[in-house]
């Protein structure tokens, strides 16, 4: 199961743009791994920007999906997973 959050975060990432850290609930989170990649383009015909969403596990062992949209330079946590 997962919970969706689609809600604004701030994230410390690497020179690559891969997540590191990322704030949520007033604690930091460390990335342990990005388990998986992938853009999604949305509906560009409306104006929708491209995302990059990083599937990520946590040090804890944590599940969370986090994108980075291209327009605004903004990251979102997208998904927690339970």
């Amino acid at each position: 199961m997962s919970k969706f959050i689609d809600k604004p975060i701030e994230v410390r990432s690497s020179q690559e743009n891969f997540p590191l850290h990322f704030l949520y609930n007033g604690r930091w989170i460390k990335v342990n791994q990005t388990l998986d990649l992938w853009k999604d383009t949305g509906t560009w015909w409306d104006g929708e920007a491209e995302k990059t969403f990083h599937r990520i596990e946590s040090s804890d062992g944590s599940l969370y999906e986090l994108y980075h949209d291209s327009f605004s330079q903004s990251w979102f946590l997208y998904r927690v997973y339970d």
